[in-house]
Protein backbone atom coordinates (compact mmCIF):
# COMPACT_ATOMS: atom_id res chain seq x y z
CA UNK A 1 0.00 0.00 0.00
CA UNK A 2 2.71 2.51 0.98
CA UNK A 3 4.62 1.81 -2.24
CA UNK A 4 1.55 2.58 -4.34
CA UNK A 5 0.81 5.70 -2.29
CA UNK A 6 4.39 6.90 -2.71
CA UNK A 7 4.30 6.16 -6.45
CA UNK A 8 1.13 8.23 -6.89
CA UNK A 9 2.54 11.08 -4.77
CA UNK A 10 5.76 11.07 -6.82
CA UNK A 11 3.81 11.55 -10.04
CA UNK A 12 1.65 14.34 -8.61
CA UNK A 13 4.58 16.30 -7.16
CA UNK A 14 6.92 15.82 -10.13
CA UNK A 15 4.13 17.22 -12.33
CA UNK A 16 3.55 20.17 -9.95
CA UNK A 17 7.25 20.97 -9.80
CA UNK A 18 7.77 20.70 -13.53
CA UNK A 19 4.86 23.10 -14.15
CA UNK A 20 6.81 25.93 -12.50
CA UNK A 21 8.05 28.43 -15.05
CA UNK A 22 11.78 29.11 -15.22
CA UNK A 23 11.13 32.55 -13.71
CA UNK A 24 9.14 31.07 -10.80
CA UNK A 25 11.83 28.45 -10.16
CA UNK A 26 14.57 31.13 -10.14
CA UNK A 27 12.59 33.41 -7.83
CA UNK A 28 11.70 30.63 -5.38
CA UNK A 29 15.24 29.18 -5.46
CA UNK A 30 16.71 32.58 -4.62
CA UNK A 31 14.39 32.83 -1.59
CA UNK A 32 15.33 29.30 -0.50
CA UNK A 33 19.04 30.18 -0.66
CA UNK A 34 18.33 33.30 1.46
CA UNK A 35 16.49 31.12 4.03
CA UNK A 36 19.45 28.70 4.08
CA UNK A 37 21.81 31.59 4.83
CA UNK A 38 19.57 32.51 7.77
CA UNK A 39 20.71 29.22 9.40
CA UNK A 40 24.19 30.70 9.95
CA UNK A 41 26.28 28.36 7.84
CA UNK A 42 29.64 29.75 8.98
CA UNK A 43 30.21 27.09 11.64
CA UNK A 44 30.20 24.18 9.19
CA UNK A 45 33.32 22.96 7.38
CA UNK A 46 32.27 19.85 5.39
CA UNK A 47 29.13 20.80 3.46
CA UNK A 48 27.24 18.37 1.24
CA UNK A 49 25.18 20.06 -1.47
CA UNK A 50 23.41 18.75 -4.58
CA UNK A 51 22.99 19.70 -8.23
CA UNK A 52 19.35 20.44 -9.09
CA UNK A 53 17.49 17.86 -11.16
CA UNK A 54 14.07 18.00 -12.83
CA UNK A 55 13.02 21.32 -11.36
CA UNK A 56 14.53 20.96 -7.88
CA UNK A 57 15.43 24.24 -6.16
CA UNK A 58 18.67 25.64 -7.56
CA UNK A 59 21.06 25.89 -4.63
CA UNK A 60 24.16 26.21 -6.85
CA UNK A 61 24.79 29.83 -5.72
CA UNK A 62 25.93 28.21 -2.44
CA UNK A 63 28.73 26.36 -4.28
CA UNK A 64 30.89 29.44 -4.81
CA UNK A 65 30.14 30.73 -1.29
CA UNK A 66 31.33 27.42 0.23
CA UNK A 67 34.57 27.55 -1.78
CA UNK A 68 35.14 31.27 -1.17
CA UNK A 69 34.70 30.77 2.60
CA UNK A 70 37.38 28.05 2.61
CA UNK A 71 34.91 25.28 3.40
CA UNK A 72 34.78 21.86 1.75
CA UNK A 73 32.24 21.59 -1.07
CA UNK A 74 31.09 17.99 -1.23
CA UNK A 75 28.80 16.63 -3.93
CA UNK A 76 27.28 13.18 -4.41
CA UNK A 77 28.23 10.78 -7.19
CA UNK A 78 26.20 7.67 -7.96
CA UNK A 79 28.21 4.47 -7.70
CA UNK A 80 26.17 1.31 -7.98
CA UNK A 81 23.33 1.53 -5.48
CA UNK A 82 24.98 4.19 -3.31
CA UNK A 83 26.02 7.82 -3.31
CA UNK A 84 29.74 8.38 -2.92
CA UNK A 85 30.56 11.79 -1.43
CA UNK A 86 33.29 13.68 -3.29
CA UNK A 87 35.11 16.84 -2.22
CA UNK A 88 35.46 19.15 -5.20
CA UNK A 89 37.76 22.14 -5.66
CA UNK A 90 35.43 23.93 -8.05
CA UNK A 91 32.10 23.27 -9.68
CA UNK A 92 33.49 23.57 -13.21
CA UNK A 93 34.66 19.94 -13.03
CA UNK A 94 31.12 18.55 -12.97
CA UNK A 95 29.65 16.52 -15.80
CA UNK A 96 26.46 14.53 -16.35
CA UNK A 97 26.53 11.22 -14.51
CA UNK A 98 23.83 8.74 -13.56
CA UNK A 99 20.35 9.93 -14.52
CA UNK A 100 22.03 12.92 -16.31
CA UNK A 101 22.54 14.70 -12.98
CA UNK A 102 25.71 16.79 -12.78
CA UNK A 103 28.24 15.13 -10.51
CA UNK A 104 31.98 15.23 -9.80
CA UNK A 105 34.16 13.00 -11.93
CA UNK A 106 37.14 13.26 -9.63
CA UNK A 107 38.04 14.41 -6.15
CA UNK A 108 38.73 13.11 -2.68
CA UNK A 109 36.11 10.83 -1.13
CA UNK A 110 34.60 11.98 2.17
CA UNK A 111 32.92 9.61 4.62
CA UNK A 112 29.24 10.37 5.35
CA UNK A 113 29.88 10.67 9.09
CA UNK A 114 32.40 13.48 8.39
CA UNK A 115 29.69 15.69 6.88
CA UNK A 116 28.70 18.57 9.17
CA UNK A 117 25.88 20.03 7.07
CA UNK A 118 24.00 18.31 4.27
CA UNK A 119 21.30 19.70 2.01
CA UNK A 120 18.99 16.92 0.86
CA UNK A 121 16.60 17.12 -2.11
CA UNK A 122 13.19 15.46 -2.16
CA UNK A 123 9.92 15.38 -4.06
CA UNK A 124 7.90 15.69 -0.90
CA UNK A 125 8.66 16.30 2.78
CA UNK A 126 6.46 16.27 5.79
CA UNK A 127 6.76 18.79 8.61
CA UNK A 128 8.65 16.26 10.76
CA UNK A 129 11.37 15.81 8.13
CA UNK A 130 10.39 12.54 6.48
CA UNK A 131 10.77 12.59 2.71
CA UNK A 132 9.79 10.91 -0.50
CA UNK A 133 12.41 10.87 -3.23
CA UNK A 134 12.44 9.25 -6.64
CA UNK A 135 12.21 5.75 -5.16
CA UNK A 136 15.71 4.42 -5.80
CA UNK A 137 16.74 4.75 -2.12
CA UNK A 138 20.04 6.61 -2.67
CA UNK A 139 19.35 9.32 -0.10
CA UNK A 140 17.55 6.89 2.25
CA UNK A 141 20.73 4.81 2.50
CA UNK A 142 22.87 7.94 2.84
CA UNK A 143 20.70 9.55 5.56
CA UNK A 144 21.24 6.52 7.78
CA UNK A 145 25.01 7.28 7.81
CA UNK A 146 25.24 11.08 7.58
CA UNK A 147 26.69 13.05 10.44
CA UNK A 148 25.86 16.64 11.30
CA UNK A 149 22.80 18.72 10.49
CA UNK A 150 20.60 17.28 7.72
CA UNK A 151 18.43 19.83 5.92
CA UNK A 152 15.70 18.99 3.43
CA UNK A 153 15.32 21.54 0.63
CA UNK A 154 12.12 21.98 -1.39
CA UNK A 155 9.41 24.42 -2.41
CA UNK A 156 6.65 25.19 0.12
CA UNK A 157 4.03 23.32 -1.95
CA UNK A 158 6.13 20.16 -1.45
CA UNK A 159 5.60 20.15 2.32
CA UNK A 160 2.63 18.20 3.66
CA UNK A 161 1.42 17.24 7.11
CA UNK A 162 2.60 13.62 6.82
CA UNK A 163 4.08 11.37 4.12
CA UNK A 164 3.68 7.59 4.00
CA UNK A 165 6.72 6.00 5.66
CA UNK A 166 8.50 2.70 5.73
CA UNK A 167 10.59 1.34 8.62
CA UNK A 168 13.87 2.28 6.87
CA UNK A 169 12.91 5.92 6.22
CA UNK A 170 15.02 8.45 8.13
CA UNK A 171 13.99 12.08 8.67
CA UNK A 172 16.07 15.18 8.05
CA UNK A 173 16.53 17.59 10.99
CA UNK A 174 15.08 20.65 9.24
CA UNK A 175 13.09 21.35 6.08
CA UNK A 176 13.74 24.69 4.37
CA UNK A 177 11.42 26.21 1.78
CA UNK A 178 11.16 29.69 0.31
CA UNK A 179 8.65 30.58 3.05
CA UNK A 180 9.42 28.59 6.18
CA UNK A 181 11.81 26.42 8.14
CA UNK A 182 10.31 23.30 9.77
CA UNK A 183 11.89 21.51 12.70
CA UNK A 184 10.34 18.47 14.40
CA UNK A 185 6.88 19.16 13.01
CA UNK A 186 6.85 22.85 13.94
CA UNK A 187 7.70 26.05 12.11
CA UNK A 188 10.93 27.51 13.38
Amino acid sequence: MKTLEKKELRKIYIDKREKLTEEERERLSKKIVEKLFSLDLKGFKNILLFCPFRGEPDITPLFSWVIREGKNLILPRVEGKNLKLIRVKDHESLSPGAFCILEPKEGEEVKPEEIELSLIPGLLFDKRGYRIGYGKGYYDRLLAKLGGLRVGVCYEFQVVEEVPRDSWDKPVDLVVTEEKIYEGGKEK
